[in-house]
């Protein structure tokens, strides 16, 4: 747990990703049925929201505090249980989740398999093909470092923070500029 300073509009991307990480784990109630009012009952608690955050326990309290007095998050304090938080507005912003399709049964299936069945054998799926760095940051492969510094920059921003696999698509961007700044010999702390 660091004790850094981060801005309200950084804070507030926190509160985002640590409540949408909380309803995830909810996803078979529809936590996000009724809008904001039914997903606040999934939303984070303070210790989550302080974990994304980077900050401790009381500054975070602190900072959602002053979001509930703005009215840019609503709480659900049922007794003998956390407070969860919620910000106003996010359960819009998640796409609709399809409902599960009814289970099917399967074909049915002979007793005794044919000999050509029998016989072969599991195929392993194929192994995704890397993209290449600047097919990923979406620039040309002879733009400068600048160029590709700003490319990676609009990609992270591009991200949503409710995104379920945002952080394989972060970590996706983040190695695409490595292997840019690698082919050039830079170190990423330069």
């Amino acid at each position: 747990m660091t004790t850094s300073t981060i801005t309200p509009a950084e804070f507030e991307k926190a509160v985002a990703r640590a409540c949408m990480k909380a309803a995830n784990q909810y996803l078979g109630v529809e936590p996000f049925r009724c809008g904001d009012a039914s997903a606040v009952l999934c939303g984070a608690k303070l210790a989550d929201i302080a974990r994304e955050a980077g900050l401790s326990i009381p500054q975070t309290r602190r900072r959602m505090r002053v979001l509930r007095d703005q009215g840019k998050v609503i709480t659900d304090e049922t007794s003998g249980s956390w407070t969860r938080w919620w910000l106003v507005g996010l359960a819009a912003q998640v796409p609709a989740i399809s409902k599960p399709c009814k289970w099917v049964p399967p074909p049915a299936v002979h007793a005794t398999p044919s000999p050509a069945t029998a016989r072969q054998g599991v195929t392993p799926a194929p192994v995704p093909l890397r993209e290449p760095w600047w097919k990923v940051l979406g620039v040309a492969r002879d733009s400068s470092t600048s160029e590709v510094r700003q490319a990676f920059k609009d990609c992270m921003d591009g991200v949503p923070d409710y995104d379920l696999d945002a952080e394989q698509q972060r970590q996706r961007i983040r190695d695409a500029y490595n292997a840019r700044l690698t082919e050039d010999g830079i170190s990423e702390y330069e």
